[in-house]
């Protein structure tokens, strides 16, 4: 890094940034008043999080990336004020309910804060070269300085934060220590945290700007331990492709985790490579068998690439899109642009492919800043596609109605998950099959994820039945055994999935076991009197043991008890069904019961 060049910002900069930190604190605090206060901000997503994310995002970047605050080109950032705008916008509008009720929020800020963040890093970074050398940049050596300026910036300015955050929480300990609250809660108030915050990240920020020196310093120390490091992971690389054509693949596949562990390894190569090779001239480090051997590795990354596709593919041909899988798909897609690219350069220009490299590096770059924005507009929404995809492999038969995830669409896509029901509802395929259109009528009810309200009439028994699959097919749950139902509030009645309730006949005190969706145990339930069909009691929790024989052991984890479940002869509340065994936990009023029972029947032997 360049230590000759201009290495402070002159005093009007450095006001100026510390008096536009403390405005973003001070439009926090307004937002945060609005919230409060319940405006109309609340009500409407879509105005909340796009000032949010222009509040957040555009002053953010200046404060990174500005160099002196009387340049012309510091009214170049303003035009991303529409496009943050624009984001924050479909941000609010995918977690905008469709009607007026209310629901858990959905993990999408988070995600778009990471996405919008990265592309914004990555733009600071040309912005703050051309606003350094006055045209647009052309050589990679600076945009890497600043890469490591502006990570080493703002980390350092996160651990500055967090130290005095700390100290003003020992000092409200301290006097709160003798009786006196009122820092405690002088510090808890928003009036004081979002301008005090923001004005002491405004100073510390210019402190840690005008100190380059240091942050070269920190960078080179980085830079060693990567270096140091960096054999280690093309070792860990290699040896992982040596070992493949002997290990085979389907053990790769069996963790489940793949694709994810290849992406993770891949990026720390990308990255280390770039962190050490990025001179041009003969100073390249380590020995030539050395240096020979690390891009070795980065020539075979393609290969990790496409065995992280394949494994990723694998799992979206068995279970179909999720969002978590399409936001994997893109990493990979951007992270393959890259190894492909380093590694056909590196085959074609062998030991000159670092200046070629480092171009690639600026186009890349761009590709993923770009990717990463359009992917939170409305022109490439992944929670549509998903939703749809969703949809798809329903109506072509690849998904069971009753595997279909009706919750993941609700609850974990946000407004295009519901509208994509909503069609689904519409369409003649679901008019054809009254259960799915009962289901997704039901899921549209819900409230709230795990919704614990009923979502049927509960005056009306026909409709309470309808919540329950009974086995056998023939077999009727009773009216009283309905009732009881409903007087526990019984999951059953909250769920979209249907129940399922199997009736026992060779058991007189277990008659009735009901198993509600996604759950391991099932509620026992029996007459009370064996004459009377008028008065049920819920005998107790029927809970899996395991198998008869150790073979069984899987397959008994995954099955539920049948219609053919016997007491063992001999054993107090063990059941068998097939090879599987499964234990009886009575309740409290049936153990009552059992106890009235015998102290009425030797009252009567007594007699």
């Amino acid at each position: 890094m360049d230590d000759n060049r201009l290495n402070t910002l002159d005093r009007a900069t450095s006001l100026g940034l510390i008096f536009l930190a403390f405005v973003q604190g001070c439009a926090l605090y307004a937002l945060h008043l609005a919230i409060d206060h319940e405006y109309w901000l609340v009500a409407d997503q879509r105005w909340l999080k796009a000032l949010y994310t222009v509040a957040v995002a555009l002053p953010a970047f200046y404060l990174i990336s500005i160099v002196r605050l009387r340049d012309r080109i510091n009214l170049l950032p303003l035009l991303l004020a529409p496009l943050l705008f624009l984001l924050g916008w479909h941000l609010g509008w995918v977690e905008q309910v469709p009607e007026p009720q209310q629901w858990g929020g959905h993990p999408f800020t988070f995600a778009f804060c990471m996405a919008v963040g990265v592309a914004l890093f990555i733009l600071a970074l040309f912005f703050r070269s051309s606003a350094a050398s006055g045209t647009w940049p052309k050589t990679y050596q600076p945009m890497l300085d600043y890469s490591w300026e502006h990570a080493l910036t703002i980390a350092q300015l996160g651990l500055f934060i967090g130290v005095f955050w700390s100290l003003l929480s020992l000092w409200a300990a301290l006097f709160s220590a003798i009786g006196l609250d009122f820092f405690k809660t002088l510090f808890q108030t928003p009036a004081f945290f979002y301008p005090d915050t923001w004005l002491v990240i405004g100073m510390g920020l210019v402190m840690i700007r005008n100190r380059f020196r240091f942050i070269a310093s920190v960078r080179l120390m980085c830079e060693a331990l990567i270096k140091a490091l960096l054999p280690l992971v093309a070792l860990i690389v290699l040896m992982f492709f040596a070992v493949l054509p002997w290990t085979g693949l389907q053990p790769i596949w069996d963790t489940g985790r793949a694709a994810q562990i290849l992406m993770a390894l891949m990026l720390t190569l990308l990255l280390f490579f770039n962190a050490v090779f990025y001179q041009t001239d003969n100073k390249l480090p380590y020995p030539i068998w050395l240096r020979s051997a690390v891009m070795l590795a980065v020539v075979l990354l393609p290969i990790g690439s496409l065995l992280a596709a394949w494994a990723l593919w694998l799992r979206i041909d068995q279970y179909g899109l999720s969002l978590d899988r399409l936001w994997a798909a893109l990493l990979q897609a951007l992270t393959a642009a890259f190894t492909f690219s380093y590694s056909l350069l590196l085959l074609w220009r062998r030991q000159a492919a670092l200046p070629s490299i480092q171009r690639a590096n600026i186009v890349l770059a761009l590709l993923v800043a770009g990717a990463l924005i359009v992917v939170n507009t409305p022109l490439a929404d992944m929670r549509h596609w998903v939703a749809q995809h969703q949809v798809k492999r329903l109506i072509d038969g690849r998904t069971t109605v009753d595997a279909f995830d009706y919750r993941y669409l609700r609850f974990h896509l946000g407004q295009p998950g519901s509208l994509a029901l909503q069609a689904l509802a519409d369409s003649d395929f679901s008019q054809s099959r009254p259960e799915l259109t009962r289901r997704i009528d039901l899921s549209l009810k819900q409230t709230k994820r795990w919704n614990q309200d009923p979502l049927v009439d509960t005056h009306n028994l026909d409709d309470v039945a309808q919540q329950f699959s009974v086995n056998p097919e023939d077999a009727t749950l009773p009216e009283p055994l309905l009732a009881l139902l409903i007087e526990q509030g019984s999951a059953c009645l909250s769920q979209v999935e249907p129940c399922q309730a199997f009736q026992v006949s060779n058991e007189h005190e277990l008659q009735w076991f009901i198993y509600a969706p996604y759950s391991s145990h099932g509620q026992v339930y029996t007459k009370r009197n064996a004459e009377q069909n008028t008065d049920w009691l819920q005998t107790g929790t029927l809970t899996r043991l395991g198998a008869m024989q150790e073979q069984y052991d899987e397959e008994c984890q995954a099955t539920r008890p049948t219609i053919d479940l016997q007491r063992l002869p001999g054993l107090e509340n063990a059941y068998q069904s097939g090879n599987c065994l499964y234990s009886l936990r009575p309740t409290l009023e049936s153990v009552r019961q059992q106890i009235q029972a015998r102290a009425e029947a030797s009252d009567v032997r007594i007699n």
